[in-house]
């Protein structure tokens, strides 16, 4: 990893990680860099959390079209990170346990269906908490809101949509919607769009909007790849909550399953000119500022 940034390379490696720990944050604004799948990592003046950090390598039944940008040994400065769910690449054992250890400060926000095996893995009950849905907790200096999402939890033909409480699991699927240093994050983890959804996220004035994209299908799906809203749904979702930015992911890291973020933007352009789509470069800092 060289952390060379040109037109065939982004940063990684240790260049990265300075980068985002030496970031200086204006007041009232958030910088994002994009890690690839559900990868986040956002900071704020005072504060910086990650959302479902996926930094396993490829093995040989898990081929990534690109290695982890970072190893978790090296992730030593979050206060929270969030796992939308319990699938490998939004709740990655090797990017928790790593992360546990590297950074003994972090609190891990996960859906109570996870607490048990994140628990484990991070080895401290107290730094493990539960979002309880519809409810509103302060984590790390953060104000969270944990919101369902509706993931697939069956195979051959078509998934299971899920979205409501298993009475005995608790929450399998989530979202977050997370305040920091005043700007409203809303990540949905890996979801379609449910009934109540769009009614649940509109009050919330939503700033930045991280929507998978990569869609769903019944070829993908009997091969047990489990699919999300697509570029149009996304679109629409966006407008329809009020979201002042749409910013994709969940669409470039394996060869079976993407999603086309040049396709969102022109969707958006012909149906919602009004809507602001931004497309950050891998591993590059973006920042939002409200107007």
């Amino acid at each position: 990893m060289s952390g060379v940034n040109d037109a065939t390379t982004w940063p990684t490696g240790q260049a990265l990680i300075d980068t985002i720990r030496g970031a200086v944050v204006e007041e009232g604004t958030a910088s994002f860099w994009h890690l690839g799948q559900a990868s986040w990592i956002v900071k704020s003046a005072r504060e910086t959390v990650a959302f479902d950090l996926f930094l396993l390598p490829s093995t040989g039944q898990l081929q990534r079209r690109f290695e982890p940008p970072v190893a978790p040994a090296d992730i030593d400065f979050l206060d929270v990170a969030f796992c939308s769910h319990d699938h490998l690449d939004h709740l990655d054992p090797y990017a928790v346990e790593g992360i546990a250890k590297a950074s003994p400060r972090t609190i891990f926000v996960v859906p109570e269906s996870a607490a048990a095996a994140t628990t484990r893995l991070v080895g401290t009950p107290s730094r493990v908490v539960i979002g309880q849905v519809d409810a509103e907790i302060i984590v790390g200096g953060v104000r969270v809101r944990t919101v369902p999402a509706a993931h697939g939890t069956a195979r051959d033909p078509v998934a299971e949509c899920v979205w409501e409480r298993d009475p005995v699991e608790g929450w399998r699927f989530v979202g977050f919607v997370v305040d920091i240093g005043g700007v409203r994050v809303y990540h949905a983890g890996d979801s379609e769009i449910y009934p109540g959804m769009v009614e649940r996220l509109a009050p919330l004035g939503i700033d930045v909007a991280l929507l998978p994209i990569n869609g769903r299908d019944w070829f993908r799906e009997r091969h047990g790849i489990i699919g999300n809203m697509d570029e149009r749904e996304a679109a629409f979702l966006a407008n329809a909550i009020g979201a002042r930015v749409l910013v994709p992911m969940h669409y470039d890291m394996f060869e079976g399953n993407p999603g086309s973020p040049g396709r969102l933007v022109d969707l958006c352009a012909a149906q919602f000119p009004g809507q602001a789509v931004v497309v950050p470069g891998r591993c590059q800092r973006w920042t939002w500022r409200p107007s």
